[in-house]
């Protein structure tokens, strides 16, 4: 029995209190009791988790040292391999360079690729993989394009500013190439008269490459100024050959009258375009012929007859490829003469050719002057410029029994013979000229293809190519340039002379709205 003054509630609240109570208690045991059971259990997973990650631990500790083990013993035996390894005495190994990691030889072969088997840069390593590859790899590695890109620029380089033989017998030959952009750059070639050919045309490897001078804006002044430091490099040449452009004939003649001994020459393959052009540009005819041959090709081109439509007319220097033009003429004229060998689909387009037939006496005619024209620029390749010459082309035209059947072709002959005399009257006793300077316009067309899409965006350094590629190029040669020029001087001649270059200046201009997503650009650019 409790007593009384332990508590001041009634019996019946404080027996529902403690029931109360005891069942809360009751429940906090309980739960207490299942909470205690989870973690007992928990921690025994957690011991076994711990011994298993503990096991694998030990087990991957053990098989990292045995992995560091191996890979030292394989270390040191591909070392051992490294030190007994002979290379083979192969060309592409023949040339060592200092400090290089490939051979000349090697260096050799990939400018090859580049500048005499039409290889892009890029390719040319590509190539090279492939044979290494399919040769079992004799190499161990193979020179990536933009090595061979440095290769190229080191190499024209030095081949450009490389001491030259002084001499009173060198023959220039000039032109300007321009591209994108202000910049225009002189190229000067060189050959010593003592060294010309007789009896072939002239060949890249029968020049030296003798001076590239870059330049924003050019004039007889500045081209006179041009050959005066390039004299210092040759001493004043004999002759200089060029197109007679309008800066370039006022230059050339301020030189020849400061330098007495040296004569200008003007290009055999210009002059015979500028007489066809004389006779051919006012003759109706001939305007109404290519003005027909145009449309021509414009209603031949999606027809079965596609294969027959004229060529492009060239909207430069036309008068010094008509041959293609007129080979055209008469061929077609033959083909279309044999209508028979047509199918019936043929023939239904044939009418858009039959014009020919009332241009055959025409194409007879320009023919001849053709003729007369190639003959004399065949000659004056291979033979030059002489005292005699005139008479050794006229026996030319005497030995090819040329028909000169009309006034033009008989106009252009006697133009030409007098020409050739003019020229060969600067001639000293038995001395030889050169009389073209065609090639220097096969040399920018060969830059034009090693640069590619680059020629579209103005001049770049790999102008300096044209050193690589004109003259001989030997291993000797390339050894001597990559020893010789570091990739600072060219990095520096082309920053001196060329500046920057379009691409460069076209990225700075853009870089600011190209920064961001194309999702970003385009809503920018509508807002």
């Amino acid at each position: 029995m409790l007593e009384q003054n332990h508590y001041k509630s009634p019996i019946r609240k404080l027996v529902n209190f403690f029931e109360k109570s005891r069942d809360n208690w009751k429940e906090k045991y309980q739960f207490n009791k299942k909470e205690n059971k989870k973690l007992k259990t928990k921690i025994c997973t957690l011991k076994a988790s711990q011994q298993k990650w503990k096991s694998e631990t030990l087990l991957l500790r053990k098989q990292l040292k045995q992995a560091a083990i191996n890979t030292e013993n394989i270390i040191t035996e591909t070392a051992k391999k490294k030190q007994n390894l002979v290379i083979p005495d192969t060309p592409l190994n023949a040339v060592k360079i200092a400090h290089h990691s490939y051979s000349a030889t090697l260096i050799f072969l990939m400018l090859q690729l580049v500048l005499n088997a039409a290889v892009s840069l890029r390719g040319s390593s590509r190539v090279l993989t492939i044979v290494n590859d399919v040769l079992g790899q004799p190499l161990a590695r193979v020179p990536s394009w933009f090595s061979v890109r440095s290769w190229l620029l080191r190499v024209g380089y030095y081949k450009l500013m490389r001491p030259k033989t002084i001499a009173d017998d060198w023959c220039w030959i000039i032109d300007h190439t321009i591209q994108l952009g202000k910049t225009k750059c002189l190229l000067v070639l060189g050959i010593r008269l003592s060294e010309m050919p007789k009896g072939r045309n002239l060949q890249f490897q029968d020049l030296e490459p003798i001076d590239l001078l870059p330049v924003e804006a050019s004039n007889g002044e500045v081209v006179w100024q041009q050959l005066e430091k390039t004299a210092a490099k040759t001493g004043i040449p004999r002759a200089i050959v060029s197109d007679a452009g309008s800066d370039l004939k006022l230059g050339i003649g301020q030189f020849c009258a400061k330098h007495e001994n040296c004569v200008s020459v003007y290009d055999i393959k210009h002059k015979t375009a500028c007489l066809l052009k004389a006779e051919l540009s006012k003759n109706e005819d001939w305007k109404a012929f290519i003005k027909q041959a145009a449309q021509t090709k414009k209603q031949l081109q999606q027809t079965v007859l596609s294969h027959l439509k004229p060529p492009n007319q060239r909207s430069k220097a036309r008068y010094m490829n008509i041959e293609i033009l007129l080979r055209w003429g008469i061929e077609t004229l033959k083909i279309v003469s044999m209508s028979k060998d047509f199918n019936e689909a043929e023939q239904q387009q044939l009418p858009k050719l039959v014009w020919l037939k009332s241009y055959e006496d025409k194409l007879t005619e320009w023919d001849g002057l053709l003729q007369v024209a190639n003959l004399t620029e065949q000659f004056v390749r291979q033979e030059g410029i002489t005292r005699d010459g005139y008479q050794a082309l006229e026996r030319q035209f005497q030995k090819q029994k040329t028909e000169l059947n009309y006034a033009s072709s008989i106009k252009l002959k006697s133009n030409l013979i007098d020409f050739v005399t003019t020229q060969g009257q600067a001639c000293k006793e038995n001395e030889r000229l050169l009389g073209s300077s065609e090639i220097i316009e096969s040399v920018f067309g060969k830059q034009k293809y090693l640069e590619r899409d680059y020629a579209k965006e103005g001049f770049t350094s790999l102008i300096l190519g044209i050193g690589a590629f004109v003259g001989t190029l030997t291993v000797d040669d390339v050894k001597e340039a990559l020893i010789s020029t570091p990739v600072k001087k060219v990095l520096k001649w082309c920053e001196e002379e060329l500046g920057e270059t379009l691409q460069s200046k076209k990225k700075i201009a853009y870089s600011d709205v190209r920064r961001g997503t194309k999702a970003g650009l385009i809503y920018n650019a509508e807002n």
